[in-house]
C-alpha cells in the first residue's frame, strides 16, 4: 500500500481490516470485472479513462501486441491512462500512447488533451494476467 499511493488517497479510499487493507464499497461499486478475449473485438465496451492491462501482452506476438494498443487507444478517453506490467511496453511498438514521464508503466494517449490528473469517476478495465 505504500508503493506510491499518497497517504491521502489511502485514508479516503481505503479501510485496514487487520494487517490488510480494503477498498472502500462506495469505490468498488464503480468496478466491474470480467473476462475477455483480447484477441476479439471489445469496442461494444465503450471507453475507459483507465486500462489496466498487467501481464497480459508478454504472451502476444510484436503484430498482435500492435493490433491490441491499436483497439485499446480507441476505447480510451482522449485523457485516459493505460497501465502496464513490468515486462511490457508500447515503446518501438506503436505511437498510439506514449510514455508518461517518470512513471514506468505508465502510458497516455498520444492525442491526449487536458491535464494530467485522474478524472474524479474513472471508468475502469482491467486485464490482468497472473502477477
Amino acid at each position: 500500500m505504500q508503493r506510491g499511493l499518497p497517504i491521502q488517497m489511502l485514508v479516503k479510499y481505503f479501510k485496514q481490516t487487520g494487517e490488510f487493507w480494503q477498498i472502500n464499497p462506495e469505490l468498488r461499486a464503480m468496478v466491474q470485472h470480467r473476462q475477455l478475449n483480447l484477441l476479439h473485438d471489445f469496442s461494444s465496451l465503450g471507453t475507459f479513462d483507465i486500462i489496466f492491462c498487467r501481464n497480459v501482452l508478454i504472451y502476444f506476438d510484436k503484430d498482435t501486441k500492435i493490433n491490441i494498443f491499436n483497439r485499446l487507444a480507441k476505447s480510451m478517453e482522449p485523457d485516459g491512462f493505460l497501465v502496464l506490467g513490468a515486462a511490457e511496453t508500447v515503446v518501438g511498438l506503436t505511437e498510439v500512447f506514449k510514455p508518461y514521464p517518470e512513471r514506468r508503466g505508465l502510458y497516455r494517449p498520444n492525442a491526449a488533451r487536458g491535464t494530467a490528473a485522474v478524472p474524479a469517476m474513472p471508468k475502469i478495465a482491467a486485464m490482468a494476467g497472473a502477477n
